[in-house]
């Protein structure tokens, strides 16, 4: 499986589209693991990246208060819990790709092309 960068992700923040484009690259080098240790040390470079994306993006929400910012945290919450549940398998040396595929798949092509897309609108909407 490979996830694919497009340019229409673009939510217009340099340093949010730059980590979002990182994000696809992480993601497929988890899918092109092929053996235990490469999936487990791809997963978890995704994992910390995930955290610091989501960090970064909750900051510029706060910085242009952004009215939806509550429920947007509580989708990020619910992805860290998806993530960290997949971590705890990993940890385990239970290896679901199907999980993990169903995960990036509805998070980066779902949630950054749908809610991280209103981020953009909103920003867009209050610049002169």
């Amino acid at each position: 499986m490979n996830i694919e960068w497009k340019d229409s992700y673009r939510i217009g923040h340099e340093r949010i589209d730059a980590q979002h484009e990182n994000l696809f690259s992480l993601a497929n080098a988890v899918f092109a693991a092929t053996d235990q240790p490469a999936y487990r040390l791809a997963a978890m470079q995704l994992y910390s990246y995930i955290r610091t994306h989501f960090s970064d993006e909750e900051a510029l929400m706060r910085s242009v208060n952004y009215p939806a910012y509550p429920s947007h945290l509580q989708l990020h919450n619910r992805l860290l819990s998806r993530m960290n549940a997949i971590s705890e398998d990993i940890g385990k040396n239970e290896f679901k790709n199907e999980e993990i595929s169903a995960f990036m798949t509805d998070w980066l092509l779902q949630h950054i092309a749908a809610e991280d897309a209103q981020i953009a609108v909103y920003i867009r909407r209050r610049s002169p």
